[in-house]
């Protein structure tokens, strides 16, 4: 009896040090990206940033932790939802509207939530949604006239949205907040045992307008960014951007009322999942049980996967598109 107390004993504060480890940095061990971190405790900004040509190349965008791609418009035309907590950018451009799916996964992570507008359409309302979510933190809206947002005179609208990141995260009042994260990381750079090597791989939304690519890079032992085969590139450093991970997230679309404009993506439940971790592709499964609860990433043993230290792209991909890879 003795013996089978210590065991459920053992296993509850294992189960609890796991659910710290992924709200809180006291570790020193940043929950998103998996480095070194001086912050105890994690305070994550979820900026939705626009994906248009005109929005390119996107302003600070390199300094993102984690950014999501999706396609917001029937044909391909995607969005990007960046998280920002090791380092906060004193500006981002362009920021854009959001849709439903943009705050499911903002409830990943619970902070604060930065756009320009959303819909209201009946049915894909995302105000609605976000007042039935708990947890969120502040809702910087732009669109509200907050002082923060303003227009870039350089770029043409709607495309020309800048924002005062560093401004919202100093003005939030942290001390009701408690962040999350859905990734797990090794400790430290390994290649994945399981997998083949990728040499490049695309992700074709839209064809020849919207189509990220990754290609590998050995030496720095990081995937190269690339865009409609050209250098993905941040728009205030003119750097390509270098990515650790990527995980191709297949999930079941469809469109309220078959309206082209009004996606519906279904975050909760389980599919499949590619993942290029290393120099080396995988596949495995994703599942959320609830959108209150942070999805979970698995490889095809079942295993959580664990991510290598470092910057993640995570493309949210319909189910009946497929990925381009190459040797």
């Amino acid at each position: 009896m003795k013996k089978m107390i210590a065991t459920v004993l053992t296993l509850t504060l294992l189960f609890a040090f796991a659910a710290s480890a992924a709200t809180s940095q006291k570790n020193g061990i940043s929950i998103t990206t998996g480095l070194p971190t001086d912050q105890k405790d994690a305070r994550i900004m979820i900026c939705q940033m626009d994906n248009e040509p005109g929005a390119r190349p996107q302003k600070g965008i390199g300094s993102a932790d984690i950014v999501y791609e999706t396609e917001i418009y029937d044909g391909g035309y995607t969005r990007y939802t960046a998280v920002f907590n090791d380092t906060i950018p004193e500006k981002i451009e362009a920021i854009r509207s959001c849709r439903i799916v943009h705050a499911d996964i903002c409830n990943e992570y619970q902070g604060p939530f930065i756009h320009y507008g959303g819909q209201r359409y009946p049915g894909s309302d995302v105000y609605y949604t976000m007042s039935i979510l708990k947890g969120f933190g502040p809702d910087y809206d732009g669109i509200g006239g907050d002082r923060d947002f303003y227009r870039d005179k350089n770029r043409k609208a709607p495309n020309n949205v800048i924002c005062n990141l560093k401004n919202l995260y100093d003005r939030t009042d942290w001390s009701a907040i408690t962040c999350k994260s859905p990734l797990r990381f090794r400790d430290a750079y390994a290649v994945p045992e399981q997998g083949e090597p990728v040499a490049s791989f695309r992700v074709p939304y839209r064809a020849k307008i919207y189509v990220p690519g990754y290609e590998w890079d050995a030496s720095l032992k990081k995937f190269r960014r690339l865009y409609n085969n050209k250098p993905y590139v941040d728009g205030d450093t003119g750097e390509q951007v270098l990515v650790d991970n990527i995980i191709v997230q297949h999930v079941e679309y469809s469109w309220f009322d078959g309206q082209s404009d009004r996606p519906k993506v279904k975050l909760k439940g389980e599919n499949k999942c590619d993942y290029f971790i290393g120099g080396k592709h995988f596949t495995g499964t994703w599942s959320r049980s609830k959108i209150s609860k942070n999805t979970v990433y698995r490889d095809d043993d079942g295993d959580v996967v664990r991510f290598n230290p470092g910057k993640t792209f995570i493309e949210i991909l319909r189910l009946e598109r497929d990925i381009e890879i190459d040797g």
